[in-house]
């Protein structure tokens, strides 16, 4: 089973706050998740955005996007925890988590 670590949960619930609550956050953060998404393959950034239902992105469920990737849910869930995590390390969201 996959551990996630404090900073991958941070982005996680700021994820899952943008999600529930869109207008809590600034569109200049809106406009700075933008480009820190595309830092992901264009496929990993698509299951991503719908997994959470942000910037636009119908929410979809894990079977789903599973489904629509040719992928298990338990291999889409991976590769999204992975995507998390890639994302979660880079500069860009420790300065987003600052300015936020």
């Amino acid at each position: 089973m996959y551990y996630m670590d404090e900073i991958t949960k941070e982005l996680q619930s700021f994820l899952v706050k943008l999600h529930y609550s869109p207008d809590s956050v600034s569109e200049k953060m809106e406009h700075y998740l933008e480009h820190l998404t595309h830092l992901l393959p264009p496929d990993d950034e698509e299951s991503l955005l719908h997994y959470f239902g942000i910037l636009g992105h119908e929410q979809m469920g894990l079977d789903e996007i599973a489904r629509l990737r040719g992928l298990s849910p338990k291999t889409m869930m991976t590769k999204i925890d992975e995507s998390l995590r890639r994302l979660a390390i880079t500069p860009e969201w420790q300065m987003m988590k600052s300015v936020g």
